[in-house]
């Protein structure tokens, strides 16, 4: 599987994970599926909801989930992915990640380290092994 995004909406993406840095920002990836392809049209900031300390943590406002997902379907897009910053943390899920995972749901992740950009992954999660796969990304 490969996530297809243009290059200015990941300048968007690492833009709102410089903003929030030190703290772990979250938002929404909209877009179509295209056979073993998931492309994103646009992205969407969320507030991080999490209670406690944001730096290790993120939730995606409900709301925000369902203001979004009910938009997409009036543009026939759909939800495909979540994306959030690791703060000095490598750009891979951590076992928080795994536990509020959805499957089918591409996850992408922006590694900060000391307010710069290191790495960006993308990730989908196996339900049936609980464990994350990494996926190719194609920058337009």
């Amino acid at each position: 599987m490969t996530l297809v995004i243009s290059k200015s909406e990941l300048d968007e993406i690492i833009r709102h994970a410089l903003e929030t840095y030190p703290e772990e920002c979250c938002g929404l990836l909209v877009g179509r599926k295209d056979g073993g392809r998931s492309v994103v049209a646009k992205v969407v900031r969320s507030k991080n909801a999490y209670i406690g300390d944001r730096r290790r943590r993120y939730v995606v406002d409900p709301l925000d989930i369902y203001n979004v997902e009910k938009d997409a379907e009036k543009q026939g897009l759909m939800l495909i992915g979540v994306y959030h910053s690791h703060p000095n943390y490598p750009a891979r899920p951590s076992a928080y990640d795994a536990e509020v995972a959805w499957p089918s749901i591409r996850y992408l992740i922006v590694s900060i380290y000391d307010g710069k950009p290191e790495k960006v992954t993308v990730w989908l999660f196996n339900e049936k092994n609980k464990e994350f796969l990494e996926e190719s990304m194609v920058v337009l």
